[in-house]
């Protein structure tokens, strides 16, 4: 018996669900005030600030990796920790 990922592969759904996945992905991440950069696979997160305000920053990009994260586990996908860092 053939698996939902065997089945989906090449299915003309595909690319529509990641569309819907990624337009929803993008809109959280301005929520939090910070700026998404999408290429293919690959989602940025970044933003700029005062040396001043680094923590507020710091606390932003946190909340919003956190809600990406719960987000993700919701439609049983993840992050993976190994591509993921922050500078």
């Amino acid at each position: 018996m053939e698996s939902l990922k065997d089945w989906s592969r090449g299915s003309v759904l595909g690319p529509i669900l990641f569309l819907l996945y990624v337009a929803y992905l993008l809109k959280l991440i301005k929520h939090h005030q910070l700026v998404p950069h999408a290429y293919a696979d690959d989602i940025q997160i970044y933003s700029f600030c005062r040396p001043s305000s680094v923590n507020c920053l710091a606390d932003r990009v946190s909340a919003c990796i956190d809600e990406v994260s719960s987000w993700m586990r919701s439609i049983r996908l993840q992050v993976n920790p190994s591509k993921t860092e922050v500078l």
